[in-house]
């Protein structure tokens, strides 16, 4: 890699994990062999046992501490967890990737296009959301753990369904009365991004100082999709963002329509024609090939 980009970029990976050690050490294995970079790892406590499974290296920062479920806040915890830690560690990072165990390097050429532009924010901005979108729901309901199922046939599915789109015409069951003191308009969007570390203590600052927009979300569903996008849209930093550098595809059917699709050998092409630079949701026991494939694409320090 150019001395240059190696002086300027060194990337935080921050990652959630909650499964397969192998995968997550393919991943880590790859981020440690590309460019100047440390992981931060949260583990859900779940599985706190992966931590003995996961490569040891002082650049391997491994935590366990919540009990990260779907569609709950502990995401959102978990995430600031890993943000103050690479605060604590006194390391000079230009960037933070916020991303999955199940994700991987798909294409070179990272460092470089930070290097160019090195004020961007790359993240998934869908649109803003008011009273009269549905996904209003996830912040105007105090919504009970127990409808927190990540199980598209299960009952509570069809109670959220319900929730989300009563909401929509005003009709708000469980209302969170937890009332912001500096209003905001909402923004929804997707979880994982890369931002520059001044975006990043910005985010941090901007929770310290505003303590009720934490607990405005904790009672939350899926605030992943629009916490930090709401702080980033409404931040001086709001006409730096660009699409994310992430390729994901969800499905079109009632059953898949709200998870990313497995990626498989039958997506490359898509893949390699997308411009992107990392992908997900790749899954260790369903399609070994297309992880090999990229392993062997992307290793090595040569941007």
């Amino acid at each position: 890699m150019n001395d240059q980009i190696s002086n300027n970029i060194k990337i935080a990976y921050l990652l959630l994990v909650h499964k397969s050690s192998e995968q997550v050490n393919a991943f880590i294995n790859q981020l440690l062999n590309y460019g100047e970079s440390d992981v931060y790892i949260h583990i859900d406590l779940k599985n706190k046992s992966m931590a003995d499974e996961l490569i040891k290296s002082q650049r391997v920062k491994v935590y366990t501490v919540y009990d990260v479920r779907w569609g709950s806040f502990e995401i959102i915890k978990a995430a600031c967890y890993l943000m103050k830690k690479v605060v604590d560690s006194g390391e000079e990072y230009s960037h933070i990737y916020f991303g999955s165990g199940q994700d991987l390097l798909v294409k070179k050429g990272l460092y470089r296009r930070l290097l160019n532009n090195p004020n961007k924010i790359y993240i998934r901005i869908n649109r803003e959301i008011t009273d009269r979108n549905r996904e209003s729901a996830r912040y105007r309901i105090r919504w009970p753990r127990k409808l927190m199922i990540r199980n598209d046939w299960h009952l509570y599915r069809y109670i959220r369904i319900v929730m989300q789109l009563l909401c929509s015409y005003n009709i708000v069951i469980h209302p969170n009365k937890v009332k912001l003191k500096n209003q905001v308009k909402f923004f929804e969007g997707r979880t994982w991004f890369i931002i520059p570390v001044k975006v990043m203590k910005y985010i941090l600052s901007y929770i310290e100082n505003n303590p009720d927009y934490i607990r405005f979300w904790e009672d939350s569903l899926a605030s992943d999709l629009m916490f930090f996008q709401t702080i980033i849209m409404n931040s001086p930093y709001a006409n730096m963002i660009e699409n994310e550098l992430m390729y994901v595809e969800f499905g079109k059917t009632f059953g898949t329509m709200n998870h990313p699709l497995t990626i498989t050998m039958s997506v490359v092409s898509k893949i390699n024609n997308s411009g992107c630079y990392y992908a997900r949701k790749f899954v260790w026991d369903e399609d070994q090939e297309v992880i090999e494939y990229y392993l062997e694409k992307t290793i090595g320090k040569n941007d």
